[in-house]
């Protein structure tokens, strides 16, 4: 194999392990955009969810500041509060149900919880 072409596989693979600017946190736009339209979330949808293999805690937009207004976990913190599998998620993550600021149902009985500090 040629260096040339080496180099540029080299490349290739470096470039796609780069971590996305939305989890680095290096422009508020690309975090304001990232999760896109949040939908509602009915508490019923968050009781679903029993099993704490099922959530995905996930950091959203370190270093930062976001208000907790503006995602759409302002009013089901206390329904995640009262979900042990959530709960033991985010405390096996090192978070609360008061970090969290968006949620988005990943089918029936999955969840990804945006947390942020």
């Amino acid at each position: 194999m040629s260096k040339v072409l080496l180099a540029a596989l080299i490349a290739i693979g470096l470039s796609a392990a780069t971590p996305p600017a939305v989890f680095a946190g290096d422009d508020d736009d690309v975090c304001q955009d990232h999760l896109g339209g949040l939908k509602r979330i009915d508490p019923a949808q968050l009781a679903s969810v029993v099993d704490p293999q099922r959530v995905w805690v996930t950091e959203y937009c370190v270093n930062h500041s976001v208000l907790p207004s503006e995602g759409n976990a302002a009013g089901r913190r206390a329904a995640i509060a009262n979900n042990d599998a959530m709960s033991t998620a985010l405390r096996r993550n090192g978070y609360s149900p008061g970090d969290v600021f968006a949620i988005k149902m990943m089918g029936a009985d999955t969840v990804t919880l945006y947390v942020h500090r």
